[in-house]
């Protein structure tokens, strides 16, 4: 970016950035470097903010590093570049923002840097968001189209026009105009990928897809059963690398999407039929391929195949906190959630064991959570929840399995009798060997034989 704003000094220029903290980073350093610098985003104060606007209104040569706040109702004609530091977050967007330059007719010039942090930043935001789950499939499919504009084997301004409903013949300006990478057939490919997507059930996302396609035969492979499957290890002729930049071609061309509802496990769109029907080939860039690189190592809170199952539990903790007007934390801490992640729990007892959800909290936000991880949840009664997690939980759900099996006596034809839900929890916790203070004698009579039985076997 310094060699770029360098390189067209003394000329007006914006440069978009995904967060405050990096315009601040960026002007700082485009400063050090000679260039005249200046930040803009929603926190500064709205006097410092309009003093950026009337400098930049006023001075040449002035570069304003900026959040999607800055450019609305600034009328500045020669304004000779728009660079964006950060991918953008939709075509739309992108081409308003880039709007912004070469008003007065003049040629303008546009560049953007991106990669693969971007993306998964920006799935990241939608993921975490509040949007229901229809619009934030349809913030992917932006997204996607995005991602397809920014590898594109086609001339920049179609495609861009093309996504509008417009047609244009080739610029001859663009970097793929200028220099037009070579391509492949990837139809097979591609081919390969939807059908191990299809078969997996459209519930894992790239890394588990890549495994099968690679014969990659890892726990969560093999206890799936996805090791027998046809598609398994029918990709080996491709690294794993290649496969990724496939893959990410596959989004760019919106075959397939995340779908928060699966936790970003992929799901073939309309798009891809006519492809796995052998109708449409597919074009792919070898140049993204034969570049793929194994991205460098960084530690983060859970895998890359779990991101989207944390993002989805955040967007949870944020819902409930926004509702009470609390911070975050005070619902559950962060490493509560990647012990959720981890864990997988399908039962409250099983949320229970998780570190940091209490009574309290289980009983506040256990239901809650649990089904963004599992679905729909049983109802639990109060008495058996305050057991979960716990073995006194397991003996109470054997004592309410007797009841139910004694309900009307041995034959079936006695006069209904229950025990209630707080004396099973009683006597589950206590595990007493005299029931008399517990039972009535009709209910000692009818049941205590049996109780004894499964207390005995807890003891």
């Amino acid at each position: 970016m310094l060699d770029y704003a360098a390189a067209r000094r003394g000329q007006s220029g914006i440069v978009y950035c995904g967060t405050r903290a990096k315009t601040e980073t960026l002007a700082a350093a485009l400063n050090d470097a000679g260039l005249n610098a200046v930040a803009y985003h929603g926190g500064m104060e709205a006097e410092q903010r309009r003093q950026v606007e009337q400098q930049f209104q006023r001075e040449d040569g002035l570069i304003v590093t900026a959040t999607v706040a800055f450019g609305m109702g600034i009328d500045k004609p020669d304004i000779r570049w728009v660079a964006h530091a950060d991918l953008p977050k939709s075509i739309e967007s992108y081409y308003q923002e880039i709007g912004r330059a070469g008003r007065d007719g003049a040629p303008a010039e546009t560049m953007t840097l991106f990669g693969q942090d971007d993306i998964r930043l920006r799935r990241t935001q939608i993921d975490e968001g509040l949007a229901p789950a229809e619009r934030k499939m349809a913030d992917h499919a932006r997204l996607n189209a995005l991602l397809g504009l920014a590898e594109s084997a086609t001339c920049l301004r179609q495609y861009l026009l093309g996504y509008f409903g417009e047609t244009a013949e080739p610029c001859g300006n663009c970097a793929i105009c200028d220099n037009p990478p070579v391509t492949f057939d990837g139809t097979e490919p591609v081919q390969k990928a939807l059908s191990a997507i299809l078969r997996t059930g459209q519930s894992y996302g790239a890394g588990h897809i890549i495994d099968v396609l690679v014969g990659n035969a890892t726990d969560k492979v093999r206890a799936r059963g996805h090791d027998h499957l046809p598609t398994f290890g029918c990709g080996r002729d491709i690294s794993r690398n290649h496969w990724q930049a496939v893959i990410r071609q596959m989004l760019g061309r919106d075959y397939i999407r995340p779908d928060p509802a699966r936790h970003g496990g992929l799901v073939i769109t309309e798009h891809a039929h006519p492809v796995l029907r052998g109708e449409t080939r597919v074009t792919l860039r070898r140049d993204l391929v034969q570049t793929a690189r194994t991205a460098p190592v960084v530690r983060e809170m859970v895998s890359e195949e779990d991101a989207p199952l944390l993002a989805a539990l955040k967007s949870k903790r944020r819902e409930l906190a926004e509702a009470q007007r609390v911070p975050a934390y005070v619902i559950f801490p962060d490493r509560t959630l990647i012990e959720m992640v981890n864990l997988r729990p399908e039962t409250l007892d099983d949320m229970a064991r998780v570190s940091g959800v209490g009574a309290k909290k289980l009983q506040s936000y256990g239901r809650e959570f649990l089904s963004v991880i599992a679905g729909e949840v049983a109802q639990m009664h109060p008495a058996r929840r305050a057991l979960a997690g716990s073995p006194s939980g397991a003996l109470f759900d054997r004592l309410a399995e007797v009841q139910g099996r004694l309900l009307r006596g041995q034959d079936g034809t006695g006069k209904p009798l229950s025990v209630n839900a707080s004396t099973l929890r009683r006597i589950a916790e206590d595990r007493p060997r005299d029931l008399s203070r517990y039972l009535d004698a009709p209910r000692l009579d009818r049941f205590g034989d049996a109780f004894r039985r499964e207390i005995a076997e807890f003891s």
